[in-house]
């Protein structure tokens, strides 16, 4: 009876740590997706400049760079999952503050939730590898999609949500807390067994990467990948709806292609990691990367026809692969658990204060332009640089750690 008893226990347990896992990826890009579309809205509100706009997806990338690399330390003090509790208390803060207030609040509460973000995107793999050894490809293709699939909804829903009789834009943005608080009550329910295990993750691992790491040629091309994969969606996820404007769409529209954008993203991420697995080197499949999101973005930048729609596909489809091979090439390019932690907490922090160049910039470009062209212009060249990136990153050779 007991026995029977124990490991119903342990099925429930089990349930609730993959609900945590779904709704924990549900909020690492639905908060930061949903925003975008009600730029074009909140902008008069708040009378605020593209610049100062810039930093509302800017100031989450910042923090991601930061505070990546602090995380592992406090995970070995607390554990993962209570590290996590942590994080989607502060989240839920985050999204509620940024919206009940003047453009301070909301770029403190983006900054709030820029640092829970941060904490989620570095734990999640570790605590997928560690709860479901055998089961780490289908448990991170799910956790990839489920996240992806909430940014797209977040995008898509924003604007219509406002059209709600008595709801506007704050509401908009203040809906998405009810997931982090969702998961909140789920690790809570798991703290008995949280607290009998104590799972600790980076147990070995150096919270400073060895000096042997920066003089790696494919170290610096694997975070230079990474932080320029993150540059253009980051730089869409903030700028689309005003570029979709420009060319004579509405601003539900708007949403709903940033939600199709985020379509494409989602396939890509479950079938590029399995083609690259498969290959014997990842050069090819990170050329083709690069120029995916070359030949989406040189379609956005002509069409202003419905037409669009498949270019913007074809950009989620880039996305999609870049994003899952810069993840991969943490542990296709090193030696143990501890070397891809390593060359994780580097490509992350570096490459997301790269990544965060990339709202800020352009929306001071296209204010000082006058209008889209040179801002996509530039993330064309920053599609080739992935191209060529990917060609060095992909080789198959390990790093020296020595």
């Amino acid at each position: 009876m007991q026995h029977i008893s124990n490991s119903t226990k342990q099925r429930y347990y089990t349930f609730l740590l993959i609900l945590a896992i779904l709704f924990i990826a549900s909020t690492l890009r639905s908060p930061i997706t949903s925003v975008g579309p009600l730029i074009p809205i909140f902008r008069n509100e708040l009378e605020v400049t593209n610049a100062m706009i810039g930093l509302i997806n800017t100031l989450p990338l910042i923090a991601f760079g930061i505070f990546s690399s602090f995380v592992p330390t406090l995970s070995r003090k607390l554990g993962m999952e209570i590290t996590l509790l942590m994080a989607m208390v502060v989240l839920s803060i985050g999204i509620y503050v940024r919206s009940i207030g003047d453009i301070s609040m909301l770029l403190f509460g983006t900054l709030l939730l820029g640092i829970a973000i941060s904490v989620g995107n570095v734990l999640m793999p570790g605590l997928i590898k560690s709860s479901f050894p055998y089961r780490i490809g289908l448990m991170t293709g799910i956790y990839s999609v489920t996240m992806n699939l909430f940014g797209a909804l977040a995008s898509g829903l924003s604007v219509p949500i406002t059209s709600i009789p008595s709801l506007d834009w704050r509401n908009a943005m203040q809906v998405w807390s009810v997931i982090s608080m969702i998961a909140v009550i789920i690790l809570l329910l798991r703290l008995p067994i949280i607290r009998s295990s104590r799972k600790k993750v980076f147990v070995d691992v150096k919270s400073q990467p060895p000096t042997a790491l920066f003089k790696s040629k494919i170290a610096w091309a694997v975070t230079f990948f990474m932080g320029f994969q993150s540059l253009i969606p980051y730089s869409l996820f903030t700028w689309l709806p005003d570029i979709l404007l420009a060319k004579g769409f509405s601003e539900s529209d708007a949403g709903w292609f940033i939600a199709i954008l985020q379509m494409g993203i989602i396939p890509t991420t479950f079938v590029a990691p399995i083609i690259a697995g498969k290959m014997n080197n990842q050069r090819i499949i990170g050329c083709i990367a690069g120029l995916l999101f070359f030949s989406g973005l040189l379609g956005i930048t002509l069409t202003s026809s419905n037409l669009i729609i498949a270019f913007l596909i074809l950009t989620g489809i880039g996305a999609g692969t870049a994003f899952s091979l810069a993840m991969m090439f943490f542990v296709l390019r090193t030696e143990t658990v501890a070397q891809s932690s390593q060359l994780s907490s580097m490509a992350q922090s570096i490459g997301y204060m790269v990544a965060a160049l990339g709202p800020l910039l352009l929306g001071f470009i296209s204010e000082w332009t006058n209008g889209w062209t040179t801002p996509l212009v530039i993330l064309m060249i920053v599609a080739l640089c992935i191209a060529l990136l990917g060609t060095i990153a992909g080789k198959n050779e390990k790093i020296k750690f020595e």
